[in-house]
């Protein structure tokens, strides 16, 4: 390392280490005073809160690393460019590039530090800081009676004194309610003075107290055949006493400490590693949720399984193929076995019975494929093709073998037949235009045989139809009803599992948010860096004043777009990769500018240049409109 390489860096160092302290602290103070109400007055012990100071430190470091690059590069070139020493380094044939390399290599160190701190030390102060933080909160505050007023810290109790001497025991006028009967103001004690301490490591609290009174009123007794307006007086009890005691349990103002596994799955106490699984699990469940809305409608209505709109995931294609490859192998099981039942039938031989027991696993309802439809299809046909065929099997004790039982089962099947109407006959039935009246009266006065001698043919036939007709109606009414009903229950479903997928999707862009920024905030180290060190050598002003409102007007333009751009990638309105790095591509190229305006020693901040740069523009207009007076300099 050169000597010029030394004196850059140590010119570097101190201004860094400073304003790291200071710009931790600032943060530091304003994280606490939102908990400053609920942490102070509860008689912490001071490893406690020193805990929770250094671990919500440890915990503003990613904001403060690139705040303290560009504040320190900053400074360090404003102040080499205004003692004329980085004027020297480029009379010296050294270039302002070459003069910011050992300061680029110590800041790509400070961001490799910078990734390690929120991949591993931030998300475990996280932990600690906010598992502490929820039981300070947790814990009730120190005990404090007031001189005329009523304390309730203490559980079950109530308790007043009219006035504390200076030693801060001796007390004066003592009134105690006992509530731990949960029966109201029934137990009471009054004292004219006593004496108030704590004993075994202030674990309990003492009260002596003296030349006092204890009220007890008991619950009033049953009475058999209570008449009206018979008052029942209850029992009243009342103990004087010169010197009494009592004793109080303090365990509940003591800090006891919650499991921290139980905030470990905040998005805040993960790791970069944690993050990626965390959003692999969020993806599958998104995938997953998405699918099943999918496969609401296919529960109700068939025509929603002509027509996908949505590609399901490699997941969930693989689990309905696995479903629909066991439902069609047990569908085929199901039809072998008919076929050989009716073999055995035919030949005379009863199979044993199955009961109805499977050795495949049962149906897992109406899948998301395609093909669902199709599927059952035969599976229906089939069963009432073997409802038909047990109508005619043979009594048990008159099974017939071999040829005379397939004659048999052969002449059964052509009674089957016989009794079965024909397919051309129902198509005649179905294009005649008036209904067969006979036959509609027969049926009615077989149903109904009072109508025979009350109402003639023609009057049965018109109370057939309109009987009819109005069972018809009822049946679309009911129809109706059912499809309404079953059109509410889909959306009520389908609600409350959009609902559900939203906030799954809003979790997931909460921890890609985390994730982006963890590799986010440490590359603005570098980008800070570009606009800090070539400001500095164009400003040529050190110290901490100008230096210092550049820096925290940039840092607050870094600030704002990086909010914004979390809020819009929160929502879903952009990409969160372009939201989370919307501030590091913008100002990037104002650092490269920067850099580019300071390697060519312009003077971007000398008023003299702008005087230039109006003269210029003035001389212009006069030589363009010569008519007219140009305002000069």
């Amino acid at each position: 390392m050169k000597k010029i390489d030394k004196l850059i860096i140590k010119a570097f160092v101190g201004p860094f280490i400073l304003t790291f302290a200071v710009v931790v602290f600032i943060l530091l103070t304003v994280q606490m005073m939102q908990y400053v109400d609920e942490i102070f007055g509860k008689n912490l012990a001071w490893h406690d809160l020193a805990a929770l100071v250094f671990h919500f430190s440890v915990f503003q470091t990613p904001i403060a690393f690139p705040l303290s690059v560009m504040l320190a590069s900053l400074m360090t070139f404003g102040n080499l460019g205004e003692h004329f020493e980085l004027t020297a380094i480029k009379s010296a044939g050294i270039s302002l590039l070459r003069a910011l390399r050992p300061i680029f290599i110590f800041v790509l160190i400070v961001t490799v530090i910078a990734f390690y701190s929120n991949n591993y030390y931030v998300p475990y102060s996280a932990l600690k800081a906010y598992s502490l933080l929820y039981d300070i909160k947790q814990t009730k505050p120190a005990l404090d009676i007031q001189p005329g007023l009523f304390y309730e810290g203490i559980d079950n109790y109530k308790i007043k004194i009219d006035k504390k001497y200076p030693d801060g025991k001796s007390l004066k006028g003592l009134i105690i309610y006992d509530h731990t009967a949960r029966k109201g103001n029934t137990e009471m004690i009054l004292a004219d003075s006593g004496k108030m301490y704590t004993i075994l490591n202030d674990q309990y609290l003492k009260f002596e107290l003296f030349n006092g009174t204890h009220y007890s009123e008991g619950d009033a007794p049953r009475v058999r055949g209570r008449k009206r307006g018979q008052v029942i007086v209850k029992p009243f009890t009342r103990t004087a006493f010169k010197r009494s005691e009592i004793i109080f349990d303090l365990s509940s103002f003591s800090m006891s400490r919650t499991d921290e596994g139980l905030f470990a799955n905040h998005r805040f106490m993960r790791n970069f590693t944690q993050l990626r699984q965390d959003l692999d699990s969020l993806n599958r469940r998104i995938l997953t949720a998405d699918a099943e809305i999918y496969g609401v409608p296919e529960r109700y209505f068939t025509y929603s399984k002509i027509k996908r709109a949505v590609d399901l995931p490699p997941e969930i294609e693989y689990i309905n193929k696995l479903n629909d490859s066991l439902r069609t192998i047990e569908l085929e099981q199901q039809r072998m076995l008919e076929a050989s039942r009716q073999q055995q039938y035919a030949i005379g031989v009863r199979p044993p019975p199955t009961y109805g027991i499977s050795l495949l696993p049962p149906s897992r309802g109406p899948s998301t494929g395609r093909k669902q439809a199709t599927k059952t299809r035969p599976a229906n046909q089939q069963k009432h093709r073997n409802a038909n065929e047990k109508k005619n099997l043979p009594p048990a004790g008159k099974v017939k073998t071999g040829a005379a039982a397939v004659a048999v089962w052969q002449r059964q099947q052509k009674k089957v037949k016989a009794t079965q109407p024909n397919k051309g006959e129902q198509a005649d039935k179905a294009t005649r235009t008036k209904p067969d009246m006979p036959r509609i009266v027969e049926a009615e006065k077989q149903e109904l045989p009072y109508l025979d001698s009350t109402f003639n043919e023609q009057e049965v036939f018109i109370l057939a139809r309109l009987a009819g007709r109005m069972q018809q109606r009822a049946y679309q009414k009911r129809a109706l009803k059912t499809a309404v009903a079953t059109a509410r229950q889909i959306k009520s479903k389908l609600t409350a599992q959009n609902t559900n997928l939203e906030r799954m999707q809003e979790k997931y862009y909460e921890f890609d948010i985390q994730w982006q920024k963890m590799l986010a905030t440490a590359f603005a180290c570098i980008t800070m860096f570009l606009i800090g060190a070539p400001l500095g050598a164009i400003i040529k002003r050190g110290g901490i004043g100008f230096p210092v409102i550049v820096s925290i007007m940039f840092f607050i333009i870094y600030y704002v777009i990086s909010i914004g751009g979390e809020k819009y990638a929160q929502s879903g309105s952009i990409p969160v990769i372009v939201g989370v790095w919307a501030a590091n591509i913008i100002l990037l190229p104002v650092g490269l500018f920067f850099l580019r305006q300071a390697k060519n020693d312009a003077r971007l901040f000398d008023a003299d240049f702008y005087k230039v740069v109006f003269a210029r523009i003035t001389d212009w207009l006069r030589q363009r409109l010569p008519g007219r007076k140009a305002v000069g300099v």
